[in-house]
């Protein structure tokens, strides 16, 4: 099931990615022959190569197990009851997919009892559709919505702390925040650090690069300068799984944000990014 539900996902997203580049067709990643867009006339191109897929989970300090199986509890609620689509329809247009959406059950069987009234999410305000500053100066995002959603069934209240994400772990263990929940990919090292819900969401890491810039493939990344957000999974699958080809590259920058790295791309001063592709889709939309 899991695998089916990351090809549709990879399937929509491909098509919105290109809709949103101004070239190209869902089924193949590439511009159709009647097409008069080509990857070249399109401002931004996503490489139909994976750097990999993951999964995102909401994370919690090691001992707060039943926090967490609580939170997991009343998250497989709000699918039942059709919440977390309508909360992904709101985020459709920035790259949320609700056939990505994988937790639909739980092996908790009866709610867990907590005495806290308040939840303290952490998260990255520069990672959107997830978490982000909207227009207005709110905070909004998939993820947060669903936080939202979440405390209001248990009649709590929420309390988001933006944090920076190289620090997030002393953010953490440190009580300043009850768990991180801002596409948290569950890596095989974070899993023995934190207590994870079960996957919440499907996603991809890919490389997006400037469509005039001749670079189609992972290969033509050879010699050139590429990006990724520190201490981020992307930047983590580049150094364990892909270390072959990093060291072809001319530098592996890291930056804080992505929002910062979209503006470096469109001066010329890195090649390619490498970034969740719901979060590449919301950057190219608004520099497009």
């Amino acid at each position: 099931m899991k695998l089916r539900k990351i090809t549709v996902y990879l399937a929509g997203l491909v098509g919105l990615s290109l809709a949103l580049a101004g070239c190209g067709n869902g089924d193949t990643g590439t511009p159709a022959e009647d097409e008069s867009a080509t990857p070249e006339e399109a401002k931004y191109l996503i490489l139909d190569e994976a750097i990999t897929t993951e999964q995102y989970g909401v994370g919690f300090r090691l001992a707060d197990t039943t926090l967490r199986d609580l939170i997991e509890y009343t998250m497989v609620e709000l699918y039942n009851n059709g919440t977390v689509e309508e909360i992904a329809k709101k985020y459709a247009d920035q790259g949320i997919n609700f056939d990505a959406y994988v937790l639909t059950e739980t092996d908790v069987t009866e709610k867990p009892e907590w005495d806290g009234t308040t939840l303290i999410v952490g998260f990255d305000q520069d990672f959107p559709p997830y978490g982000y500053v909207d227009d207005s100066g709110s905070f909004a995002g998939f993820d947060l919505d669903m936080a939202a959603e979440v405390t209001k069934t248990l009649g709590w209240e929420l309390k988001l702390v933006p944090i920076n994400w190289d620090l997030k772990d002393a953010e953490l263990n440190s009580g300043n925040i009850d768990c991180i929940w801002n596409g948290f990919t569950m890596t095989e090292e974070r899993m023995s650090q934190y207590t994870f819900t079960k996957p919440y969401m499907d996603n991809t890491q890919v490389m997006v690069v400037r469509g005039n810039s001749g670079i189609t493939t992972f290969a033509d990344l050879e010699g050139k300068v590429v990006m990724a957000q520190a201490n981020s999974a992307a930047y983590s699958a580049l150094n364990d799984d892909h270390a072959d080809l990093v060291a072809t590259f001319a530098e592996l920058r890291t930056i804080p944000e992505y929002n910062s790295a979209f503006l470096e791309l469109d001066q010329g001063s890195v090649d390619a990014i490498a970034i969740d592709r719901p979060v590449a889709l919301f950057q190219i939309s608004k520099h497009s």
